[in-house]
């Protein structure tokens, strides 16, 4: 039967180390995300004005009567009208796409301070299961007990100190064997 793996073993160090390194993440992010939106905004509100005045120059030249009815002017009245609808229609997507980014910003942010998450808590498992092993065989040796060191699984850190520590927890019992 597989053993359930607890991520969280030694919870301070463990929750302490992640959540300071999705801190400095997340306010790096905060920052630049700032930048981005301010930008975002600014820009959208310079776009607001030039579709506000350029609509109104537009409407104010095809309001005007023609004199004369000039067949080039009113070819070139309707000409200026299909492209200020043109020119309007794409800065509208232009606002909607600069709305969308900074949202999608946001939620990128949100995944990567998720996944970072994830895989610091795995992560710090990994040096977390180490020295509550050794911690463990510790406590045997207060209690008098001598512990029969196992070995640390392939993915786990700290493993020449690991191999240093079941050393000495070895020598000890080899001296404590030879003086009784």
């Amino acid at each position: 039967m597989k053993q359930r793996k607890q991520y969280i073993i030694d919870k301070n160090f463990q929750l302490k180390t992640t959540f300071s390194i999705i801190a400095i993440v997340s306010v790096i992010s905060a920052i630049i995300i700032g930048g981005i939106a301010t930008n975002i905004v600014y820009n959208n509100v310079k776009i607001k004005n030039i579709y506000e005045i350029e609509d109104n120059i537009v409407h104010f030249l095809t309001s005007r009567p023609i004199s004369g009815q000039d067949e080039a002017m009113v070819n070139a009245m309707r000409e200026i009208a299909i492209n200020h609808s043109e020119n309007m229609e794409t800065l509208n997507v232009i606002i909607e796409l600069n709305q969308i980014l900074l949202v999608a910003l946001i939620v990128a942010i949100v995944l990567q301070s998720i996944l970072l998450y994830v895989l610091l808590i795995r992560k710090t498992h990994r040096i977390s299961g180490p020295i509550f092993v050794m911690s463990n065989y510790i406590k045997e040796v207060i209690d008098g007990k001598w512990p029969t060191p196992r070995p640390l699984r392939d993915k786990d850190e700290l493993k020449t100190f690991y191999h240093l520590f079941t050393q000495m927890v070895n020598v000890l019992k080899e001296r404590d064997k030879n003086q009784k």
